[in-house]
């Protein structure tokens, strides 16, 4: 039977698909990149590479759901200061009487401001000044109308700010921004960095590493302000961009070594205070660790036990050349002495520094003649002993 043949025409061969252009990552805070202008040029240079502009990377598209991070930072850095800045800085809403009393006790006070910085429900970042103290300031209500215009007036503050006359944050309209606005740039709060497997049949670009760029040229054009009002005010930012960074190998280094790069994968921006109060504990926890870990090891690391370091320590105690006893550092010195002698490789310093593990983590074990951190309990007075009182009392 003869085969019927099909009425479907021949399959059609697919298009290939564009390949994916691949932007260069670049490090975060190394190799001189500290500024805006560097993570900017960086795109800049990598767009000219790839063939691409600046909208093939952005989503101009149904405003004002827009990510236009690259172009705002661009408009920024030619139109900064502005308008918000040429507020700050006239003299006339200054408390000049408020300085003047400040700068008696304080030769080099400046006028003092509060810098924040927020994410909008529309994914964009808006930062803006206020006078100092402005965010622990509750409304008074019962202001005077005649000064509807300055929100000075219209605030309990704990402490006298700086400035007399203040006016701003004003809802944004289509075409005007609040008044002490000194940043606004859109997109930020989509900005995605974390590292990806796998970009999808449409995607045109590593938009991750992308990503990560823009984040570090927000965070430099954030810092770079706060440095720049430093110069004239005293400023306390509100808010601090906070970044987990990742070591990579840049692949697309060609030197004979590859060079790693620290790669930003994922921000936030946090309170301020809050921030460094995790950053602290971050690094005390990290170093108790590392100091545990020391403690536990130090039998390997230097070839003796805790007890034997004990009374090589009572030995080099009991030995006294005169009738005082003899200072630490001298005790430190004989028994790292006679430790060398029996084999064990420990400078007076190593002694210092094991002495000091034991006390944290194991002070039973050290004599009370040995321990340098001795607590210093006061006797407490027989409860029938009547203090004397003298003619001030």
């Amino acid at each position: 039977m003869a085969k019927t043949p099909s009425r479907r025409g021949p399959k059609r061969a697919q298009p290939p698909q564009p390949q994916i252009k691949l932007f260069r990552a670049i490090s975060w805070y190394s190799h001189g990149v500290t500024s805006v202008g560097d993570y900017v040029s960086h795109l800049l240079m990598e767009l000219g590479r790839l063939g691409l502009a600046i909208h093939d990377i952005e989503s101009h598209s149904r405003p004002p759901h827009t990510e236009r991070v690259l172009s705002d930072l661009i408009e920024w850095l030619g139109g900064h200061p502005g308008n918000a800045y040429s507020r700050l800085v006239d003299w006339r809403r200054l408390d000049l009487e408020t300085l003047r009393s400040r700068h008696e006790n304080d030769r080099l006070a400046k006028p003092r401001i509060e810098v924040s910085a927020h994410i909008t429900k529309m994914k964009n970042l808006s930062v803006r000044w206020h006078p100092a103290g402005w965010h622990n300031t509750e409304i008074d209500w019962n202001s005077p109308y005649h000064t509807y215009g300055n929100l000075i007036a219209h605030r309990r503050w704990r402490q006298p700010p700086d400035f007399r006359w203040f006016s701003g944050d004003e809802d944004p309209t289509f075409d005007s921004r609040p008044s002490n606005e000194l940043m606004y740039l859109r997109g930020v709060g989509s900005l995605r960095p974390e590292p990806r497997e796998s970009y999808g049949s449409y995607s045109k670009f590593n938009s991750d590493v992308v990503d990560s760029i823009l984040i570090c040229a927000v965070r430099a054009a954030y810092e770079g302000l706060i440095e720049q009002l430093e110069r004239n005010f005293d400023v306390t930012a509100i808010d601090e961009f906070d970044f987990t960074v990742e070591e990579k190998i840049d692949q697309s280094d060609t030197s004979r070594y590859l060079s790693s790069i620290r790669r930003v994968v994922s921000w936030s921006l946090d309170d301020a205070v809050e921030l460094r109060e995790r950053r602290a504990r971050s690094v005390e926890e990290e170093r108790e660790k590392r100091d545990r870990a020391e403690f536990a090891a130090v039998e390997v690391t230097f070839g003796f036990s805790l007890n034997e370091l004990i009374a090589a320590l009572l030995r080099a105690y009991s030995k006294k050349s005169s009738g005082s006893s003899p200072s630490m550092e001298s005790v430190n010195r004989n028994a790292a002495k006679e430790l060398r002698n029996a084999g064990s490789s420990i400078s007076a310093g190593g002694v210092r520094r094991v002495r000091e593990l034991i006390e944290r983590y194991e002070p039973a074990l050290m004599p009370v003649s040995l321990r340098e951190h001795v607590e210093v309990i006061q006797p407490t007075p027989p409860d029938n002993v009547v203090p004397l009182r003298t003619r001030d009392d």
